[in-house]
């Protein structure tokens, strides 16, 4: 790069930059500093009764974990799914794939509130999937689908699985097609092909793409109220009443970098493992 474009490229960084700590990097650090500042009779100083107040509360407990929860599940299912997905995507006929994978992402064109309204439809007691177990007689009467845990995650995956098939198409795409002819010339099946091939080979780069989905399950609201009927209390739900209902900013800050720290504990234990095994299989090969 010679020095007139290089000089180019960093004039071209500063307005990107200057835009990035106006409009983000200053609003969110100025309301997580509210987490740790505190007003008494018209003075402000430095204090941890936020984090104090919100570790002390029953509610704020079971909503981290109800958070971790739903967050590891739609991360682990997700990522399952999306898999297969885009090894479909990936191996199958051009054609076929296409189709897959435009229905796969059509999801992605549609609001989150419309897909969640779509799937209460589906939950309802009165909806097509109550109505068929009724028909082929399964139940008796509808059953309680809609306004719990397993609606929410329901829809939390509908909403993630197709963000990481788009991930994992690009790690798929990148294992030789020669090792499958291998394998299956020696006389594997192709499901035995699937279990000790592309597995193995791939999952260590699959995992940081399911840890995205975890991450960003995380900080969903409108989901889990749409499809919680208010009987699946996540940590965002604890945020937005501290902030927009009870206005105690300084308490929602504090909940808002609870959160920040589980969810990345749980990156940081993720990726470390993940680093090991592949420590593991290196010294192993060496």
């Amino acid at each position: 790069m010679s020095s007139s474009s290089s000089s180019l490229y960093r004039f071209g960084i500063i307005p990107l930059a200057l835009f990035f700590i106006v409009f983000f990097a200053y609003p969110v650090l100025h309301f997580l500093w509210g987490s740790v500042v505190v007003d008494a009779g018209g003075a402000s100083f430095l204090s941890l009764r936020n984090f104090t107040d919100a570790l002390r509360s029953a509610s704020v407990l079971r909503s981290l974990s109800t958070t971790l929860l739903l967050s590891i599940l739609t991360g682990v299912v997700s990522l399952l799914l999306g898999y297969l997905l885009a090894f479909q995507v990936v191996r199958r006929p051009p054609i076929i794939g296409k189709i897959i994978f435009v229905a796969a992402i059509a999801s992605l064109f549609t609001s989150t509130i419309a897909r969640a309204l779509g799937w209460r439809v589906l939950l309802g007691f009165e909806g097509p999937i109550n109505k068929m177990l009724i028909g082929l007689g399964l139940v008796s009467e509808p059953l309680q689908l809609i306004n719990n845990f397993t609606a929410v995650a329901i829809g939390m995956i509908h909403i993630q699985v197709p963000v990481v098939m788009v991930g994992l198409i690009p790690v798929i795409e990148a294992l030789p097609r020669d090792y499958e002819r291998a394998a299956i010339g020696l006389g594997a099946s192709r499901w035995n092909t699937f279990l000790t091939i592309h597995l193995p080979m791939t999952w260590m780069n699959a995992v940081p793409v399911g840890l995205i989905a975890i991450m960003a399950t995380a900080a969903y609201f409108t989901t889990p109220v749409l499809l919680g009927g208010g009987r699946v209390n996540v940590i965002a739900i604890q945020i937005q009443q501290a902030s927009q209902v009870l206005f105690e900013f300084g308490y929602a800050a504090a909940l808002s970098v609870m959160l920040v720290v589980m969810i990345s504990a749980v990156a940081i234990f993720i990726l470390l493992l993940t680093h090991w095994r592949r420590s593991v299989r290196a010294r192993g090969s060496s």
